[in-house]
């Protein structure tokens, strides 16, 4: 990789394993935990759960259908993620804002930015709702 070519991950923490943070997750009752069923919210940990057992290298590693989809700057869930991105890396210029599936062949996404070693997630979508 040139220097010119942004990374998909923060390659500081390559090696560290994937930690989720909620602490930015948004509130709204459409695109947060508020939303979140049982079963969807027993799908939603067990996959968390399941993530943090790998090195943000294996996470973005995966295929797009279980692994990490970066947002294209400028778009509306890029824009989306900004918005409740609190951390001072947004005001430094570096973003990595992402989405993953939470199953493969589902419409269930969660939304959100790396912090260091952290995936911060800021919205949760469980239905396919956001910018599809």
């Amino acid at each position: 990789m040139d220097n010119q070519t942004p990374s998909k991950i923060d390659l500081f923490h390559a090696d560290s394993r994937v930690v989720f943070y909620i602490c930015d997750c948004s509130l709204n009752k459409n695109y947060s935990f508020y939303n979140l069923g049982r079963e969807k919210g027993t799908k939603l940990i067990n996959r968390l759960r399941h993530i943090e057992k790998l090195t943000w290298k294996q996470f973005a590693s995966l295929p797009l259908k279980n692994g990490l989809t970066q947002e294209t700057f400028g778009s509306d869930s890029f824009n989306m993620i900004k918005d409740q991105d609190s951390s001072e890396q947004q005001i430094a210029g570096v973003r990595y804002y992402f989405h993953f599936r939470v199953e493969e062949t589902g419409l269930f996404r969660v939304f959100g930015y790396q912090k260091g070693y952290l995936f911060c997630i800021t919205h949760i979508d469980p239905d396919g709702d956001v910018h599809h």
